[in-house]
């Protein structure tokens, strides 16, 4: 495997990742915080962003981008949560 497909999925992980994060910000960021079982979701999600960042450091990014894949969806997962939100006003 080239040594640079590793880097170049960590970094478009990272743009994502970025853009994601504006985007639930924009989209239902306080509705969620209306909502406490949302909320706790949402923050538990958050972590489990970070963990997943934390294994891909400590392993090199040698996860077969798999870890990169986990974290996409839980991205995903807090989206719907901010529109589940966002449908509760």
């Amino acid at each position: 495997m080239n040594k640079k497909y590793p880097l170049i999925v960590v970094e478009a992980a990272v743009v994502f990742s970025l853009a994601s994060g504006c985007a639930i910000a924009e989209m239902g960021g306080g509705a969620v915080a209306r909502h406490p079982n949302i909320a706790a979701a949402d923050d538990f999600t958050a972590r489990a962003i970070d963990r997943m960042r934390d294994a891909q450091s400590a392993n090199d990014d040698h996860m077969g981008g798999h870890a990169a894949r986990a974290i996409q969806l839980l991205e995903e997962a807090r989206r719907e949560m901010a529109l589940a939100a966002d449908e509760l006003r």
